[in-house]
């Protein structure tokens, strides 16, 4: 448990470390300075010395803005920043249970959701007791040990056995009365729901310590959340400030939908196919409508009367990434889903509308709180978000549970097999090989088929369409083309130039690595890949700088100072690097050896095999029927012609060597240049492309244009006399005179 503990430490000090260059962040001294000026004027020695008259006029007058509750609700000047220690903003005055009502002209107090007007006698006896209770739990807080959860509870049974302070603690106002007094006790959090939310969100492992009844007991909850803070070492503003940026509480919409709207086989379809189904009939793309009023006039234009337009928008494009949908049957909770995109309008679709969605079975069922809705409402309790994002947690997803007409996930063979088995051991991997041997190819194949299988508990090319496309989308994925003038600073992290204010200043930007890191580190259930093409082309050591270190396996998770900004960094064990190295351009004894180390190299070479297994079936032939060309010299046609291009490539390889001797390893001919979308290419026109725009340069390349040399690989016959390229050869025309010259090398 305590470990649990230090990994909740771990993550929020990470992402102070992410966000502490655009989050403007609270001195700690300024801090300090407000809360001294607040702790003396509201002291309680000041309470104790208070009359009646005193305490209504210096305590609860808002409109006094030397008061107290003016204070804590709106003062904000260079002597106090009430936003600086908790908010209790909203809601009405009636939360400080007395205040001069505008309406009465007077001071009314609160009885259920009425305001009755009292006498200012009566306001200032309740005025008094408020100040006296307030000294009475300054006696309790400030004489608990707060060492123990056990400490707590004793406190909280303390307090409550005073019938005056059973209710009056737990107010949000005296919670954050408390705050500016006892930090290291009482946190900045007042809303008590707000608070367990944020709990459950941190996966605290004390909740499970506490009651029913004390979950909803801000103190209890102060002591789980400050055995954080104790552990990070931040003030509770900036820390907070951390919290609402990671998380965004209150920015996730929770909606509840009955699930009587569908049937059960639509039902079915709906929560297998990772898409939420509005039941709406129709066929418009509402996302053309900017409101509500315009959607409404288009269902009165067509005189559909089914579902009102705010229940349409509520159903449709009102919905939002991240928003949570809850099924329910009556009141009790089925499934339970977190959208993942906005909505979307597929005409030729049995359910046109759709947004997509991942769909929980909820494992322990509950009942939703409210009425029983017509179609959808909004979730607004806090206590009820909280139970579905319990739900959310908890639940089994659907997809990874129940996967109808799937097929069986086969265990990975081959290269991808060892790409990943090799990303297991070593987390970074480095694919080599001549050009055209399927590096980029396999790098990216394999990572689509990695997060299927993650992701969909399938095999990316069993999955459906737009579940093919969600892949390959997904922002598990980044791909980065590394080139020469590719640095630290567009890897890591380097200073930029920015014009503030008509002056150009340099700030510390993050780069790809960085920032893809920072993501992994948010979904650590998740696998990241980056991967990095064309990685021979740029100063390794100097793109990784001081992550050398980090990206080690056995270093991941372990901080560091980044050399620019200072931060602390670490590699989450969840992002996984594969890089693209092409042996023409630099050999992998050329690496660093650090680093060299620190990756696996799978070297692939050109797959004869891969091309035979369709050449055979489908060799490159023009039959003597074939009419290719009218125009065409009928003694000089692709008429009967036919080459294998396997064996035809393995010749031009062992020439390759044969000339240029052990270099020549490297300088392969890969099998992808005579590949089509997968399939090896079958059509004359694409093998004479192929040779003239693919094979030739690159052999000049290879041999810096040495004709000899030239003559020794490609066979002399495509050559004439002035020992220059027959470029008439290069021709579909030509193609059995081409064929008949290449199959020099074979013979």
């Amino acid at each position: 448990m305590e470990k649990n503990i230090e990994e909740i430490v771990g993550f929020l000090c990470q992402q102070y470390e992410r966000l502490k260059s655009s989050i403007n962040f609270v001195n700690d001294d300024l801090l300090a300075e407000q809360r001294n000026y607040f702790t003396t004027k509201f002291s309680k020695e000041v309470l104790k010395r208070m009359t009646p008259e005193e305490a209504l006029e210096n305590l609860m007058n808002s409109k006094n803005r030397d008061s107290l509750v003016y204070h804590l609700e709106f003062k904000n000047d260079e002597d106090f920043n009430t936003s600086n220690f908790g908010g209790i903003g909203g809601g009405t005055a009636g939360k400080f249970t007395i205040f001069h009502s505008n309406k009465f002209s007077q001071w009314v107090k609160w009885e259920g959701n009425s305001q009755v007007p009292i006498s200012d006698q009566a306001a200032q006896e309740r005025a008094y007791e408020i100040s006296q209770n307030l000294v009475k739990l300054h006696h309790h807080i400030e004489n608990s040990p707060h060492e123990t959860l056990e400490d707590i509870r004793e406190m909280v049974r303390a307090i409550e056995a005073d019938q005056e302070l059973v209710r009056f603690y737990q107010y949000g106002w005296v919670h954050k009365y408390f705050h500016l007094f006892y930090p290291e006790k009482v946190t900045d959090f007042s809303s008590t729901n707000t608070f367990r939310s944020l709990l459950v969100k941190l996966k605290h492992p004390f909740v499970n310590e506490i009651s029913v009844e004390e979950e909803n007991n801000t103190y209890i909850l102060d002591f789980l959340y400050n055995e954080l803070v104790k552990r990070i070492g931040l003030t509770h503003p900036n820390l907070s400030k951390i919290i609402y940026s990671v998380f965004e509480l209150g920015s996730t919409n929770y909606y509840k939908v009955e699930l009587n709207k569908y049937s059960v086989s639509d039902l079915d379809k709906m929560i297998h196919s990772e898409y939420f189904f509005p039941p709406i009939k129709l066929n418009r793309d509402l996302s053309d409508f900017t409101s509500t009023k315009e959607l409404r006039e288009f269902t009165k234009e067509i005189d559909y009367r089914e579902y009102s337009a705010t229940q349409i928008n509520s159903l449709t494009i009102g919905l939002k990434r991240n928003d949570v949908l809850l099924l329910v049957d009556e009141r009790e909770a089925k499934y339970v889903g977190v959208l993942k995109g906005e909505y979307e309008f597929i005409s030729e679709e049995a359910f046109q509308h759709r947004v997509p969605i991942v769909w929980h079975k909820v494992k322990d069922t509950f009942e939703i709180s409210g009425k029983v809705p017509k179609l959808i409402n909004r979730i607004y309790p806090i206590k009820d978000q909280v139970n579905v994002e319990l739900a959310v947690e908890k639940g089994d997803t659907v997809s990874s549970t129940i996967l109808p007409n799937r097929k069986e996930v086969k265990p990975l063979k081959g290269i991808m097999r060892e790409i990943n088995s090799l990303l297991m051991k070593k987390k970074q991997v480095i694919l080599t090989g001549a050009p055209g041997t399927g590096k980029s190819y396999w790098a990216l194949n394999t990572v689509y088929e990695l997060v299927a299988r993650q992701n969909y508990q399938n095999s990316f090319v069993n999955l459906q369409p737009e579940e093919q496309k969600q892949v390959k989308n997904s922002t598990q994925i980044k791909v980065v083309v590394m080139h020469s003038n590719y640095g630290y600073e567009e890897f890591v992290e380097g200073l930029r130039p920015e014009n503030v204010n008509g002056e150009l200043v340099f700030n510390v930007k993050d780069g790809v690595l960085k920032e893809f890191a920072n993501e992994a580190i948010l979904e650590p259930d998740k696998n990241y890949y980056l991967i990095l093409d064309e990685i021979n082309r740029t100063d390794l050591t100097k793109v990784f700088g001081e992550l050398i270190y980090s990206i080690e396996n056995t270093k991941r998770g372990e901080y560091i100072e980044l050399s620019v900004s200072k931060d602390r960094f670490t590699m989450p064990s969840n992002l996984y690097i594969i890089g693209t190295m092409n042996n023409a351009d630099k050999s992998v004894s050329m690496i660093d050896l650090a680093l060299r180390r620190r990756f696996g190299f799978i070297n692939l070479e050109t797959d004869y095999e891969l091309i035979n297994q369709v050449i055979q079936e489908n060799p490159i032939l023009v039959d003597e029927e074939d009419v290719v060309d009218e125009n065409m010299d009928p003694e000089s046609s692709t008429r009967g012609a036919e080459i294998n291009i396997s064996d035809w490539l393995l010749a031009v390889n062992e020439r390759i060597i044969d000339t240029l001797g052990s270099e020549g390893k490297d300088l392969q001919i890969g099998h992808s240049y005579f590949l089509s979308k997968g399939d090896v290419i079958s059509e004359p026109a694409q093998l004479v492309d192929v040779i003239k725009y693919e094979v030739i340069p690159l052999l000049e390349e290879y041999t810096y244009n040495n004709t000899e040399q030239l003559k020794r690989i490609l066979g002399r016959k495509i050559f004439d006399s002035s020992n220059r390229l027959k470029k008439d050869l290069l021709t579909e025309a030509k193609f059995a005179d081409l064929v008949e010259a290449l199959d020099e090398q074979v013979l």
